[in-house]
């Protein structure tokens, strides 16, 4: 895709910034000349954010606005998975965890800035989606309903914030090429997964200007090969 640029004066709070994901999208949007703040619970961050504990994070959000003046664009990329039995068989630890880390932290962080971004007149929101939204496979019965629960998630703020000039949209990733996922995953082939780096470019173009005549979409992003 090449380099992305016109975010200089922009604001990005991203979540999940310590994981892969995270990381190739901070590089990415400072690159592009956005301030970014980096979110997460742990590690070197610049806001320490408990994602799914709705006070703490309109806390934090607080905060940040207060630091920086603003928050123009969210990345909510914190999520997780974890194995899956049968849906017979699923406990609700799993499934509790599961909505929380992927759906709840994008609905916190959503309803926390987008106040602030409609009374600016100007806001991108990124979320992501998986593969399993669009089409779900045994073994990943939460997991696919707490990502679809997130692009649901994304039509409804695209539609009730679009004229007031903030959009929102999702990526949609296949197997992500991770140092976790090549550990969890030694007899894959890494050659068929999507880098980071390609997914956060993805992010970033749906953050400028050009990208503001795109509004609801899940985008898939994935080797086809």
């Amino acid at each position: 895709m090449g380099s992305i640029s016109g975010l200089d004066g922009r604001v990005a709070l991203v979540t999940g910034a310590t994981g892969a994901l995270g990381g190739a999208a901070a590089k990415i949007f400072s690159e592009a000349g956005a301030t970014v703040l980096r979110a997460g619970t742990r590690g070197e961050v610049d806001l320490i954010i408990d994602v799914t504990d709705r006070q703490k994070v309109d806390a934090a959000v607080t905060e940040a606005i207060g630091r920086h003046g603003q928050i123009d664009i969210l990345l909510n990329i914190v999520g997780t998975w974890s194995p899956q039995p049968a849906v017979g068989d699923i406990d609700d630890e799993t499934v509790g965890k599961l909505m929380a880390v992927n759906y709840t932290s994008t609905l916190n962080m959503s309803r926390a800035v987008l106040p602030h971004m409609a009374s600016n007149g100007w806001g991108r929101i990124v979320n992501v989606g998986a593969k399993q939204a669009l089409k779900n496979t045994a073994g990943n019965s939460a997991y696919g309903a707490a990502k679809a629960a997130v692009i649901a998630l994304t039509e409804s703020v695209a539609d009730e914030y679009g004229d007031q000039g903030v959009t929102c949209n999702a990526v949609v990733p296949s197997i992500m090429d991770t140092p976790a996922n090549r550990a969890g995953m030694p007899d894959a082939d890494p050659a068929k997964w999507v880098k980071p780096e390609h997914v956060a470019e993805v992010m970033a173009f749906l953050c400028t200007e050009a990208g503001g005549n795109t509004n609801g979409a899940s985008i898939p992003v994935w080797n086809r090969s």
